[in-house]
């Protein structure tokens, strides 16, 4: 069953290691990269039909269908994708999360 305050929790936690693992490889990150890392978890998280109904159930019943970001939508895989993807965006704050993450590298160099 989807969870959407785990599911929070886990996609910071996989847009973390991402930051981690970019600069490890010294490559820089902004938002713009974190925000397409976010979409491609939101896309993988809706590859399985089964998984797309629980993700409504939980969340896209919260919204007007011909009214969200991503509209027209025309099947369950892309209610589930702008279900998820307007709950992403309104509940991930990429500049902050950007930020904890490099102050944290910064701190645990000294």
């Amino acid at each position: 069953m989807f969870n959407k305050y785990k599911w929070i929790e886990e996609t910071e936690q996989l847009l973390k290691e991402y930051i981690l693992e970019s600069i490890k490889n010294d490559h820089s990150v902004d938002a713009s990269d974190l925000a397409e890392q976010l979409n491609n978890e939101i896309d993988n998280d809706v590859i399985y039909y089964n998984h797309c109904w629980d993700i409504c159930k939980e969340i896209a019943s919260n919204y007007d269908w011909n009214k969200m970001e991503l509209a027209p939508i025309t099947n369950i895989s892309q209610l589930a994708f702008a279900a998820l993807y307007e709950y992403a965006y309104q509940n991930i704050d990429l500049e902050k999360l950007l930020e904890e993450t490099y102050k944290e590298i910064e701190d645990a160099k000294f």
